[in-house]
C-alpha cells in the first residue's frame, strides 16, 4: 500500500523526527578520528552543503548551519588555507563573500565520504539481507524527504 503524501497526521511523525535525527547523528559519530583529514566533521559539513547548493555566502552558510556567523568565518578561513574553498565577491553585493567548494575540496569530500562508506562496511556485513533492504529503503526515503525540504526553501 502507498502511503499517501503528506503522511497521515494518525502516526506518531513527532517521535519518527526525533528518532531520525537522533539516529543519523548517532551513526556520523562513527566516522573514524584517524582519518587523516584534518578537518572537524563541521567544516565536512560545509563542505558537502557547499557540494550540494553551489557557491554560498557566509551569512547563509551561518544561518543553515544554526551558528554564529564569525564561527563560519573561522571555518571558512581553515577551509580556504587547506585550498578546500574559494572566497568570491558576491556579484549582488560586493560586501559580502560567496564561498564554493574548489576542486580540492570537492576531492576531500568523495575521500571523506568514500572513508565513511569503509568504516561502516564491517557493520553492515553483519546484518541480514532483509535489514540491509530496510536500510536501502530508508535511505531513500531520507532522499525523498530532503527533496520535500529543498523544494520548500526554493519557494
Amino acid at each position: 500500500m502507498e502511503t499517501e503524501y503528506p503522511a497521515r497526521m494518525d502516526e506518531d511523525l513527532h517521535a519518527l523526527g526525533e528518532d531520525l535525527i537522533t539516529t543519523a547523528a548517532r551513526v556520523v559519530r562513527w566516522v573514524p578520528k584517524e582519518d587523516g583529514f584534518g578537518i572537524s566533521l563541521a567544516a565536512a559539513r560545509l563542505l558537502a552543503r557547499l557540494n550540494d547548493n553551489g557557491p554560498t555566502r557566509i551569512s547563509d552558510l551561518a544561518l543553515a548551519e544554526r551558528c554564529s556567523q564569525p564561527t563560519i568565518t573561522n571555518h571558512v578561513k581553515r577551509l580556504e588555507a587547506a585550498q578546500l574553498v574559494d572566497r568570491t565577491a558576491d556579484p549582488r553585493d560586493a560586501r559580502a563573500w560567496m564561498i564554493k567548494l574548489t576542486n580540492k575540496g570537492n576531492q576531500q569530500l568523495t575521500l571523506m565520504r568514500a572513508s565513511i562508506g569503509t568504516s561502516l562496511a564491517p557493520y553492515l556485513a553483519t546484518m541480514s539481507k532483509r535489514d540491509l533492504k530496510a536500510l536501502r529503503d530508508g535511505v531513500d526515503a531520507m532522499q525523498r524527504l530532503m527533496a520535500v525540504h529543498m523544494e520548500r526553501q526554493r519557494s
